[in-house]
């Protein structure tokens, strides 16, 4: 069903296959159904963090059987590079979360500093709660001993592209996720 090549360079780095489309699926069911199972009889706004998280958001939410509402707010702390820069911009939502549960749904938690400062910036609009959905973890590089509610997978602290994921803006729209296999100088 779906046809990727083993390896992708990109900017004259080269990855290799970490995740295929049939394990990206199956994260994105059990993530759904733990969500499910956790708000049933409720409605949830989901906070999409852009850019990387809309391939993980679609998925996830066409397996939510709960109404809800969608938000969306752009939170950007790699620029560039392939590490973090640990300052984080974020811009405004324009639907009111006042006394709702909130599930920002994010593409990877790497340092936790971007969904640290998602959580505070929420938090001033009085959000009944706050939960994190990931589609990746990098635990071995978190910075804060932060909960993250929902995990698609855990991975090693590799770079990865794909699924949304980007290098320098390239790589978004590939359906698997990729790891870097020659190491960065950067």
């Amino acid at each position: 069903m779906y046809n990727y090549p083993e390896q992708v360079t990109i900017h004259g780095k080269t990855f290799g296959v970490l995740l295929d489309a049939n394990q990206i699926e199956q994260a994105v069911e059990r993530v759904a159904t733990e969500i499910n199972r956790d708000y049933k009889g409720t409605c949830p706004v989901f906070v999409i963090t852009l850019k990387g998280a809309v391939f993980f958001a679609v998925d996830l939410l066409k397996k939510i059987d709960l109404d809800c509402f969608v938000e969306s707010i752009r939170a950007k702390s790699y620029g560039g590079g392939m590490v973090s820069t640990g300052n984080v911009l974020v811009t405004q939502m324009s639907g009111s979360i006042e006394d709702k549960d909130v599930i920002i749904i994010e593409d990877i938690v790497d340092t936790g500093l971007t969904v640290s400062q998602l959580i505070r910036e929420l938090s001033r609009y009085n959000p009944r709660s706050i939960k994190i959905a990931t589609f990746l973890l990098k635990p071995d590089t978190m910075k804060s001993d932060m909960k993250i509610d929902y995990v698609g997978v855990e991975i090693p602290p590799a770079f990865v592209v794909g699924y949304g994921l980007d290098y320098a803006e390239i790589g978004r729209n590939y359906p698997v996720i990729y790891s870097l296999i020659e190491p960065s100088s950067e």
